[in-house]
């Protein structure tokens, strides 16, 4: 064969091979909302949401707003009062009836009776507390809750960035600038190629489970949501915000600013309504759990003296008493059950059954004498 004929061919492939991506790029573009109908949908609002009436992963179906709870009347019953718990991905964790918001109605449940008092979840996951308001105006005030919890991680303050827009595209999550955000026909345009998106995620997510599913193969080492070395590097980045150094920097007093200014707003917005404010902070394995802070040392060669654990807790803390609003730290009763007993799943950062439980123990604790009781008149009854 010529070399004339070779590069004609070469030519022939190279364009049919452009031909088949730039196909494959419109199709991805133009059927979305019909080939990509997965766990998570585009919400231009927010970004993204949970699809409505969607399988969750303990078989029950989320709910019409696409929460991990049932339906509820959005008029509520004479006589009921509402509490409507706001967070991330601590509302998923259990399933819909082993969480601690379930759990925690229950106990009213044995307080009051049956449907006196209703407690909402709304956990939005992958979430921080600014996107979490910006759920709340769109959906969860249409439960008119007489109380809203406020869940509150660490991390929160790692992911506020003021510019981040985090919106799915094709089934996948990307994060974008708020400023450049451009929509044709009620959906994203993205600056990306949208297989090649779909393809690094895919890949990123099979990578990860070979490597579950090998430690899995070795009987010293209990099968964990992520592989090891994976879980140490997520929880070493999320220490960082206690670095007493690289949390003081520029970059990150937006960050806090945002969750700040995001909570003043929720306070203001729900006592317009006669509802009530109440911040839940809850720690994160790394602030709980001895051995995996060691193992994270270990492994970046960390000095813990460079880290203030409770950095994050006593920043939200001194914020919140100065703005009158009501909190409730889980972290030192965490911290002392978790010397007896494991309560997060195991390298997942999301509690397992018993931190369900005793989440939902405090909470309760904290609220008997806040929720007024079925012999009681108040607000809501």
């Amino acid at each position: 064969m010529s070399i004339k004929k070779i590069a004609k061919l070469l030519v022939k492939i190279t364009c049919s091979v452009i031909f088949i991506l730039v196909s494959v790029e419109l199709v991805m573009i133009v059927f979305e909302p019909y080939l990509f109908k997965g766990f998570l949908q585009y919400d231009p609002d927010l970004g993204f949401r949970v699809r409505s009436r969607f399988p969750s992963f303990d078989g029950t179906l989320t709910n019409e707003f696409g929460f991990n709870d049932r339906d509820y009347p959005l008029q509520k019953t004479p006589g009921t009062f509402r509490i409507e718990v706001v967070g991330d991905s601590f509302g998923w964790a259990g399933g819909r009836d082993g969480n601690y918001t379930a759990l925690l109605e229950k106990m009213f449940e044995r307080r009051d009776g049956a449907h006196l008092v209703d407690v909402v979840n709304t956990g939005y996951p992958m979430t921080h507390t600014g996107e979490e308001l910006a759920m709340l105006k769109k959906y969860g005030l249409q439960y008119n809750p007489d109380l809203v919890v406020l869940g509150f991680v660490e991390n929160d303050f790692l992911e506020a960035d003021p510019d981040r827009k985090r919106i799915i595209v094709n089934g996948l999550y990307i994060d974008i600038s708020k400023s450049h955000e451009h929509i044709i026909f009620g959906y994203p345009i993205v600056p990306q190629s949208r297989l090649l998106l779909f393809i690094q995620q895919k890949y990123k997510i099979y990578q990860e489970s070979k490597k579950v599913e090998k430690e899995a193969q070795d009987p010293k080492k209990p099968q964990g949501t992520f592989a090891e070395d994976t879980y140490l590097q997520l929880e070493n980045a999320r220490m960082q915000f206690c670095n007493t150094s690289a949390s003081r920097a520029p970059n990150l007093q937006g960050n806090v600013d945002l969750i700040f200014q995001s909570i003043s707003e929720m306070d203001a917005l729900l006592k317009s309504r006669n509802a009530k404010l109440v911040v839940a902070i809850y720690p994160d394995e790394f602030q709980v759990n001895e051995s995996l802070r060691k193992a994270t040392f270990d492994k970046y060669k960390l000095r813990p003296e460079d880290y203030d654990l409770n950095l994050a807790q006593n920043l939200l803390k001194s914020f919140l008493e100065s703005k009158g609003i009501p909190y409730l730290d889980l972290s030192d009763r965490f911290r002392a059950e978790g010397q007896k007993r494991d309560l997060y799943q195991l390298r997942d950062t999301h509690w397992n059954s018993a931190g369900n439980q005793l989440a939902a123990e405090m909470l309760f604790d904290y609220l008997d004498k806040r929720v007024p009781n079925s012999n009681q008149k108040g607000s809501g009854r």
